[in-house]
């Protein structure tokens, strides 16, 4: 399993994992898709891959507000950019886009999701060969698609080989998921987010970078990713101190891999 760091756009840092031992960077979405050819390039330019991007989209994709030629001309302009920067995998959180708004039912909601991903998302990953992986939030987060089996549900609804799933550890362990519970899903999870998401003393359910002496441990996460194929595992989390947290982070991770 490869590790990464999820850092934005932000040169300086991706030069920092870099150095570190990181294997790869993970970016931002909707940043990506407002980069200029050199820009793109100047990332390309640290000699850090870019795998994976996450913040898939700020638009709206359901209920009244949905525009659906400003969802198509920004997706043409991401995946365009992602695909130059040779990306592998992006990821569709993006808790603002798919909340459901009061009025509609869940099952609505989710319908709307789903024809999102078909009719709008899928044509531009076929297009550029390069699969989105929907990422469940915790409740407190977003009311659409919570859980892993939440996320699965509707991978096999839009049903294509584009559209697949992201465990987060922190948003699994605020809902009280088994880790092993990822072991049942080979083939539809393609990517993950690592943190400490039970720090001490609690902070707020904030996810706080990986060190040494944690309670919570890596191994139950990462044990069953690899044992399902998942190659890429980044870490996403609360930033103290960026240098310190990546540093210690990595010496956490790096004997997992």
């Amino acid at each position: 399993m490869k590790i990464g760091v999820c850092v934005g756009t932000d040169i300086e840092k991706m030069k920092l994992i870099k150095s570190l031992g990181y294997d790869y960077a993970e970016s931002h979405c909707q940043q990506i898709a407002s980069k200029t050819v050199e820009d793109l390039d100047a990332m390309k330019a640290t000699g850090l891959p870019v795998v994976a991007a996450n913040c898939f989209i700020g638009l709206r994709v359901v209920g009244e507000e949905k525009d659906g030629e400003k969802i198509t001309e920004y997706l043409e302009r991401l995946f365009k950019n992602a695909s130059y920067l040779g990306l592998k995998y992006l990821v569709f959180g993006s808790s603002g886009a798919r909340r459901i708004p009061e009025g509609m039912s869940i099952e609505e909601g989710r319908a709307e999701i789903v024809d999102f991903l078909k009719n709008y998302v899928v044509p531009q990953a076929e297009k550029y060969n390069l699969p989105v992986a929907i990422e469940p939030l915790r409740p407190q987060e977003c009311n659409a698609i919570n859980t892993i089996d939440d996320g699965v549900e509707i991978a096999k609804k839009v049903d294509s080989p584009y559209v697949k799933v992201l465990a987060d550890v922190a948003h699994m362990f605020y809902q009280n998921e088994e880790m092993d519970k990822l072991l049942k899903y080979k083939g539809w999870i393609i990517h993950a987010h690592t943190s400490n998401p039970n720090p001490a003393p609690p902070l707020d359910c904030k996810r706080i970078y990986p060190k040494a002496g944690d309670e919570f441990s890596q191994y139950d996460f990462i044990a069953p990713l690899k044992a399902i194929g998942v190659e890429h595992c980044s870490v996403e989390a609360d930033v103290i101190d960026f240098p310190e947290d990546a540093a210690a982070a990595y010496e956490v991770l790096k004997i997992l891999r």
